[in-house]
């Protein structure tokens, strides 16, 4: 008896809450800008009807790429003539014509009739030794493209009471969303034939994925494309085989690549 009641919690003590049994688990407890939010969007990146799957954001990276060319690099002598380029570099092609020179059979005879012309080329060898042909005009970058903006994620899934609802349900509908809505079972001739209404559909019988909204940290990234989507199968799971936590990893990338102006919208400048 002395026991329990040194165990027995004060009448005033504040009743344990557990989070909300809803598929947010963490929504309301902690800030939401600890969530990446995911919904679909269209192709210029206005809301569309769908749910929306939160999930706390553990990781993460943006990856923004200019493709840059000089138009002379392979146009550069070294690379026509590298042998020769190096060993007039080097010096060794100096050395190389000195040997020949002093093993040559005819010595007195070639040092007679181009003693003047050998003195000249053996000058001119010497004064490119250490010496390159690169210059800035030549190493002048020209602008290629830009890449699409990549997004790089770690996010995780968390139950409480409901594992089907705050995990299953939530990574089925981000792989879903990764995948082409339709994809026809025939060939592309029998979709021709069939298509009463187009040819052009029937050529086209897919549906492409649909367009993502992410918003996270206060900044919303749209329209985006879902990459890729990696998840472990084997996890902790509940009695129906419903995994407890998932740590998943999610790639996306923009629909196209941006330029300055969508990153002053990013963070809500002009």
């Amino acid at each position: 008896m002395s026991k329990a009641l040194a165990y027995a919690p004060a009448v005033n003590t504040a009743k344990t809450k557990l989070p909300s049994t809803e598929s947010d688990p963490f929504y309301g407890s902690i800030s939401k800008h600890k969530y990446a939010e995911f919904s679909l969007c269209d192709k210029d990146g206005n809301p569309v009807a769908s749910p929306v799957i939160r999930a706390l954001l553990t990781d993460g990276d943006k990856s923004i790429e200019s493709q840059w060319q000089t138009p002379f690099e392979n146009s550069n002598p070294e690379l026509k003539m590298p042998m020769l380029m190096a060993n007039l570099q080097t010096g060794q092609m100096l050395q190389v014509a000195g040997s020949l020179g002093e093993n040559s059979p005819f010595k007195s005879a070639l040092f007679d009739m181009a003693s003047g012309p050998l003195t000249s080329a053996e000058n001119a060898l010497k004064s490119v030794e250490g010496r390159t042909n690169l210059t800035k005009v030549n190493t002048t970058q020209v602008f290629l493209s830009t890449s699409s903006v990549r997004l790089n994620l770690s996010i995780f899934f968390l139950a409480f009471s409901d594992a089907k609802t705050e995990v299953e349900d939530k990574i089925k509908q981000l792989e879903a969303w990764s995948l082409p809505v339709s994809l026809s079972s025939d060939s592309t001739l029998q979709n021709v034939v069939n298509d009463s209404n187009s040819t052009l559909e029937g050529l086209f019988s897919g549906v492409i994925p649909p367009f993502i909204s992410l918003t996270t940290h206060g900044k919303t990234y749209k329209p985006f494309i879902i990459e890729s989507v990696s998840a472990p199968i084997v996890a902790p799971i509940d009695e129906n085989g419903n995994r407890l936590s998932l740590a998943v990893n999610i790639n996306l990338m923009s629909r196209t690549a941006w330029d300055s102006k969508d990153i002053y919208s990013l963070y809500g400048g002009n």
